[in-house]
């Protein structure tokens, strides 16, 4: 039996200061308020870990570990967080392992504090029956006259003022966070491990598109996202929509992690081959909102969709390692990730939306290394390649850099490098 206690405070500072003239909105640029604020949390946390028994005929050994922590945030109170875990290893090689816990994820400053701006999006007034050649019926109606907006209204404006930023009423993201595995190891140096996972976010910190609060209004009918919008009380034209950072909706998402290795030595030295991958089973996001057509919940599907970035439903990695006695290595990694699709509008779940296959990403990095032991420690030398094949990253159109995306791909291209390493 073992224990581990201990705590912390943290306290955490940020400020903005833009100049007068673009505090007041004097400029050709957008309005951006002064902002500046602070944060602290008191935190205790400990963990408990149990060997009932061990050495056994049948059960070669069993743990279980038990962890909490409190805290105390001056911004949204106090809470506790825990998580329990456990292993079994059973005779042939066989282990089973497991573990559920909680957690939460606190705003940062950033979120909390930052300076909240105006900005000018090229959106239609929902209201606005452009002279006539439009109808307002069903929600939309009845949204707009509660407004106070007459049913023959037209505005001029081509543009939408909205409001962005920080919130400091924010609450903290918390999760939920579910896994289950199996190892086998039928042969020293090989083994085979298999893990399922399940992570739920609730109350996700996030910031939706202001064209989602104006359909959530004026389709859904929701009326939390109609106080979003403020109107001018002659004119109605809207003079603001309130689109800062908020707590909204909840992730959901599940996968099962699997790998294959084998490790051995002889003559030559010491070899190690590994296959690892993530088998993704679902990406799901409630943004909160509802489909203003079926008024039903709105779940947004991400896996092999590019709407909510790279999500596929395979990924692998496989490489090899060798290292001889003498101090020279070697090593080669192949990557892979699957294809998927990416839509009009960058939204693959409205099935009326055109779609486009994306390809498959294949690229491979080596290396080749020498460690020389002396009194004064071990230096060790590396000369490597990464993309070996000068593999481009798939197109993807709505990806936010060069038509791709850097969270997943190379950019770089085909490179060298040399690393001098002194380990005393």
């Amino acid at each position: 039996i073992s224990m581990a206690i201990g705590g912390d405070y943290r306290f955490e500072r940020g400020a903005n200061t833009p100049d007068p003239l673009t505090a007041t909105g004097d400029t050709t640029g957008n309005a951006n308020a002064p902002t500046a604020g602070a944060y602290h949390a008191f935190e205790g946390f400990g963990e408990l870990s149990i060997v009932p028994a061990s050495g056994l005929e049948y059960v070669k050994w069993t743990e279980i570990n038990l962890a909490g922590r409190a805290y105390d945030y001056n911004t949204f109170g106090s809470g506790v967080t825990g998580k329990i875990s456990g292993l079994i290893r059973t005779m042939g090689g066989v282990a089973l392992r497991g573990t559920y816990g909680s957690a939460f994820r606190a705003p940062n400053v950033n979120e909390l504090f930052a300076g909240q701006a105006d900005t000018f999006l090229n959106l239609k007034d929902p209201c606005n029956t452009a002279g006539g050649t439009v109808t307002l019926m069903g929600t939309a109606l009845e949204k707009c006259t509660a407004q106070g907006v007459p049913s023959n209204y037209t505005f001029a404006l081509p543009q939408i003022q909205g409001k962005i930023g920080g919130n400091p009423d924010l609450e903290p993201e918390t999760a939920g966070i579910g896994t289950a595995g199996l190892v086998y190891e039928p042969l020293a140096g090989l083994d085979f491990t298999l893990d399922y996972w399940h992570i739920q976010i609730d109350n996700a910190i996030q910031t939706l598109p202001t064209s989602t609060i104006l359909a959530q209004c004026y389709q859904g009918g929701l009326d939390p996202f109609c106080a979003l919008v403020v109107r001018d009380d002659m004119t109605h034209v809207i003079s603001q929509v309130t689109d800062i950072t908020q707590n909204v909706g909840a992730l959901t998402t599940s996968g099962l992690d699997f790998s294959a290795a084998y490790q051995y030595r002889n003559i030559y030295g010491t070899f190690r081959h590994a296959l690892e991958g993530t088998y993704l089973f679902k990406y799901n996001i409630d943004t909160g909102t509802v489909d203003p057509a079926t008024k039903k919940e709105q779940i947004l599907h991400g896996k092999n969709f590019y709407d909510l970035g790279v999500n596929p439903d395979l990924k692998l990695n496989l490489f090899t390692t060798w290292f001889h006695p003498s101090g020279l290595g070697a090593g080669v990694n192949l990557r892979f990730v699957d294809g998927f699709q990416e839509c009009d509008n960058n939204n693959c779940n409205k099935a009326e939306n055109l779609r486009r296959d994306v390809d498959t990403y294949v690229n491979a990095d080596l290396f080749v290394n020498y460690a020389l032991k002396t009194r004064q420690g071990t230096t060790t030398i590396a000369v490597g390649m990464n993309n070996v094949a000068n593999v481009q990253p798939p197109a993807i159109y709505n990806g936010s850099a060069l038509n791709a995306d850097e969270s997943a791909y190379d950019f770089m291209g085909r490179q060298f490098y040399v690393r001098l390493a002194q380990l005393f």
